[in-house]
């Protein structure tokens, strides 16, 4: 299976996870849903290293322990605080931004010299969601600002990933979700969210979803965006994060009875001509 293709699976268990979330949330606390996620997502890919018997030993500890505070514990807490106060699209249509900040990141962090269709693009995205929101920035809720904090974090962490090399392997998807699992854990316990009588109220469709789309699904989106950073890098991996929002607002339309905006059309329109831009250069770097 191509990597593009891979990317394309895992928007749609993002954009999809985003759905099941909203739908939980109505049943459990932030935190401990958040908490109950990644310890899933973690099983699942430990399970299979045990089963391929791949080494759980832990390579660049210190690396991988700021890695995971900020793409996993940091991005879950602001994610899903966030969640609850905007509704499906604008969950998702806050990573038509993913692709600027992975953008200034590399600037900064991996020295790179961005050609004319990255800035294109750059500008397409930013634009994408300017669009979304009708160009209303001054009223945009704390629920986006919660949302964008936990971007921001997940995208620092993938760009870390490349600027320390660290190699992308499933010891490192492990490795990133188990130390955003601990702290996540000690929060929930802290605040006192833990409570397992929370699962007794999750429906038994709710919980096939959960498990499919947000513990297996999670797991599949960590391993492949890994796979991704090493084989094309952290901003074209980027970009694919900007098809998460054609999932979700479909889905958002049938399952949560959100309402259709034209504009949000318009935008996926705009986020999809900067794929195909960013893809153009990726396949003329293979190339040479």
């Amino acid at each position: 299976m191509s990597i593009y293709l891979q990317l394309f699976l895992a928007s749609f268990f993002w954009g999809t996870n985003i759905i099941v979330m909203k739908l939980l949330l109505n049943e459990v606390p932030f935190l401990f849903l958040a908490t109950l996620r990644v310890f899933l997502s973690l099983l699942f890919i430990g399970i299979y290293m045990k089963y391929k018997k791949i080494s759980f030993v832990s390579y660049n500890k210190k690396k991988m322990i700021v890695i995971g505070i900020l793409a996993i514990y940091l991005n879950f807490y602001f994610t899903f605080l966030g969640m609850n106060q905007v509704k499906g699209i604008d969950n998702a249509l806050i990573n038509a931004l993913a692709p600027t900040l992975t953008f200034l990141f590399s600037i900064v962090l991996l020295k790179k010299k961005p050609n004319r269709n990255e800035w294109i693009a750059i500008m397409l995205s930013v634009f994408a969601f300017l669009l979304s929101i009708h160009f209303q920035i001054l009223s945009i809720k704390i629920g986006f600002w919660l949302l964008f904090a936990g971007m921001f974090l997940y995208m620092l962490g993938n760009v870390l990933i490349q600027k320390w090399k660290l190699e992308s392997t499933l010891n490192l998807s492990f490795c990133e979700l188990l130390y955003g699992f601990i702290p996540l854990l000690i929060h929930c316990l802290v605040v006192g969210q833990f409570d397992v009588r929370h699962l007794y109220q999750i429906s038994l469709m709710n919980w096939f979803l959960f498990i499919v789309i947000s513990g297996i699904g999670f797991a599949y989106i960590q391993v492949t965006y890994m796979k991704s950073i090493q084989v094309i890098g952290a901003l074209k991996t980027s970009f694919f994060l900007s098809l998460n929002p054609l999932f979700t607002y479909l889905e958002s339309l049938i399952f949560l009875n959100e309402s259709f905006d034209f504009l949000h059309c318009l935008s996926f329109a705009l986020i999809g001509i900067a794929i195909v831009l960013i893809k153009k250069r990726i396949n003329s770097d293979s190339i040479k």
